[in-house]
């Protein structure tokens, strides 16, 4: 193996593994929710939750920045499968905080089993949250009748909520993983090659 190629390999091996664990981009119809009701787009910084992935009553913290003194803030959830949709819009509220005097909050909770929308629809108390990825918003509302998604952060995560680490990996990333796999068997034969050659009886 030459030099070029031994880069060559190196190069698409760095590359490959920095985006097989690179956060995949949110889904569309997130995107058409901070546009839907105004056309503005939220400019406040998304809110950062740990850890990123667990079952129902998973404990999770919640917290960013952004916000006025002494905000009230409505923290919700928006169901990122099947075009954002549970019942209608999968807007799961979270809870609710207030901003200290550097506008900065943190929520800590334990992740809700059931369906309960931030903007409110009758018959969701005994639906279940369904599995895959959430992400997140820190809303600037007093009551959650008043919320906006335009008005609030960018969206913050995913959290994916689910048992099997791997369920929710997007095509790409797995496309990408078969990338990684194969510049390391690459990589590999032509350093063994390499060694073959340089043991061969001349």
């Amino acid at each position: 193996m030459t030099v070029s190629w031994k880069v060559i390999s190196l190069v698409t091996l760095m590359t490959a593994s920095q985006l097989a664990f690179s956060p995949s981009p949110p889904p569309r119809c997130i995107e058409s929710l901070l546009a839907g009701e105004s056309g503005a787009r939220a400019d406040m910084s998304a809110p950062e939750i740990a850890p990123s992935r667990g079952r129902v009553g998973t404990a999770v913290t919640i917290k960013g920045g952004g916000f006025p003194p002494g905000a009230h803030i409505v923290i919700a959830a928006v169901y990122a499968e099947r075009e954002c949709s549970i019942e209608g819009l999968g807007d799961q509220f979270l809870g609710s905080t207030r901003a200290d005097g550097r506008g900065t909050y943190t929520l800590m909770m334990a992740w809700p089993a059931t369906f309960d929308p931030v903007l409110g629809r009758n018959q969701t108390a005994t639906k279940r949250l369904p599995q895959g990825r959430y992400y997140l918003f820190a809303l600037p509302c007093s009551e959650r009748a008043a919320c906006s998604f335009a008005s609030g952060t960018r969206p913050g995560g995913p959290f994916v909520l689910g048992s099997s680490p791997g369920a929710w990996a997007t095509p790409v990333a797995g496309v990408v993983s078969g990338v990684f796999v194969l510049s390391v068997v690459v990589l590999v034969a032509g350093l063994v090659r390499q060694r073959q050659l340089k043991q061969a009886p001349r």
